[in-house]
């Protein structure tokens, strides 16, 4: 089970925010580089970036994300990625796998861009209170999480992302009552995120959802609550 460090990038700085929310922002870095090669220097394989002014419609920061595939490290990245030539432009910088989010509910595009680049594409699965968030999470589609899981297996999806928005950024732990709702994505390439904020939040993913190929950690890395290394070592 890989451990995927966050690098949220708004306005060229590393921020963390509350729920997702815009006006809940907070301020980590403003080298996203540097944290990049420090997550990459304790252990890390892989980075799940996410371009916040895309999600929001708000510009990019590609030339930033091409810096950070120089580093040499694989990187997942998120964020605005709505069109064939978006996509196909990222996995040319040199992207490893692009996560698509609000135009995964539409089918036409879902296939065709599954057809085209296969097992680099993962999908975004963003849950609020039951329902599959889109558009930066600020609209509620009509999807459950079972139909949604269920409609992107139909459509030959092979990765998903899934995010409890109700934790995401809050530290207040995982909510562990929802990890029996994730059995339907079992057979999927699962990676989880939404309120990690300790060593014990890791240890209950890993006896209840096994089957999940990494855990996305963000805020609590950056508050010092879970030492990366150590968070390595522990799901390995």
């Amino acid at each position: 089970m890989l451990v995927i460090p966050a690098i949220d990038i708004r306005k060229g700085r590393v921020v963390r925010l509350y729920q997702g929310k815009r006006d809940r922002e907070k301020i980590y870095s403003l080298n996203p580089c540097s944290v990049a090669k420090r997550w990459k220097e304790e252990g890390a394989s892989i980075l799940h970036i996410i371009d916040l002014d895309a999600a929001f419609g708000e510009g990019d920061n590609l030339d930033l994300i091409g810096e950070l595939i120089k580093l040499g490290i694989d990187i997942q990245l998120g964020g605005g990625l709505r069109s064939l030539k978006k996509i196909d432009y990222v996995i040319s910088m040199g992207v490893k796998r692009v996560i698509i989010g609000s135009k995964a509910t539409e089918p036409n595009f879902l296939k065709e861009v599954v057809n085209i680049f296969k097992e680099k594409i993962a999908v975004g699965v963003d849950v609020l209170d039951g329902k599959v968030m889109t558009l930066g999470w600020e609209e509620r589609s009509q999807f459950s999480l079972r139909d949604y899981i269920l409609y992107l297996k139909d459509e030959g999806v092979k990765w998903i992302v899934y995010t409890d928005i109700s934790r995401d950024g809050t530290l207040l732990g995982i909510e562990a009552s929802n990890l029996r709702d994730l059995k339907v994505m079992e057979g999927l390439n699962v990676i989880f995120s939404g309120g990690i904020s300790s060593q014990d939040d890791l240890k209950i993913i890993k006896e209840k959802i096994p089957f999940i190929q990494g855990v996305i950690i963000g805020k609590a890395l950056y508050e010092g609550l879970i030492d990366l290394r150590e968070a390595i070592k522990l799901l390995k």
